[in-house]
């Protein structure tokens, strides 16, 4: 099912009460949210915990929600938020540093491993994922792992476009120096592509 589809799909079914668009709105973004999840929180029932406390909050305020351009980046900004709220509540953090500066880690399971050559690219592609600032590593996520537009990377992020296409082409520079353009061709080209 198309991103689009289910844009209309939340704005005509699912705020009108329609359990079943819920349920499908649920199936369709659970694993990318989940996957999303689990870069900023390591404790995977936390994770789907917060994820089906986000949609119980979402079937609660559906008829009160504002205009959403695009679902996924709405639920991924909301998801993020109420991770790290978790987080800082159980670590007592209130610091606004240190909410912005979670680890934001990209690991093996984020790629599809076919040969032994692929899972070589892998290991130098995340030894210099590794050395990327965080916010550098989350915008590479988004924009190569869950294939997010610009325009849903700057909503997730609240960053303008303008930075968050030089924050793309910096991470992309840097990788490069890191590994070299061929090993970034592949992740940007051939595995990063939609499936």
């Amino acid at each position: 099912m198309s991103e689009k589809i289910n844009d209309i799909l939340f704005d005509s079914s699912f705020r009108q009460g329609n359990k079943d668009a819920l349920a499908e709105l649920f199936c369709h973004y659970f694993p990318d949210l989940f996957k999303y999840g689990c870069k900023i929180c390591e404790d995977q029932d936390t994770v789907k915990d917060t994820i089906q406390e986000l949609f119980l909050d979402l079937w609660h305020q559906k008829s009160t929600l504002p205009p959403i351009n695009s679902v996924k980046a709405y639920l991924i900004k909301a998801l993020k938020y109420k991770l790290l709220k978790v987080i800082n509540k159980e670590k007592k953090i209130v610091s606004i540093e240190e909410r912005s500066n979670y680890a934001f880690e990209v690991s093996h399971e984020a790629f599809m491993i076919d040969t032994e050559q692929d899972k070589q690219k892998v290991l130098q592609l995340i030894n210099a994922l590794e050395k990327l600032p965080n916010r550098q590593r989350e915008i590479i996520y988004l924009k190569y792992f869950l294939n997010m537009s610009y325009e849903d990377i700057c909503e997730i992020m609240q960053i303008q476009y303008q930075v968050a296409r030089n924050q793309i082409s910096q991470a992309i520079k840097n990788l490069k120096q890191l590994v070299g353009s061929q090993l970034v061709w592949w992740l940007v080209n051939e595995w990063a592509m939609p499936r």
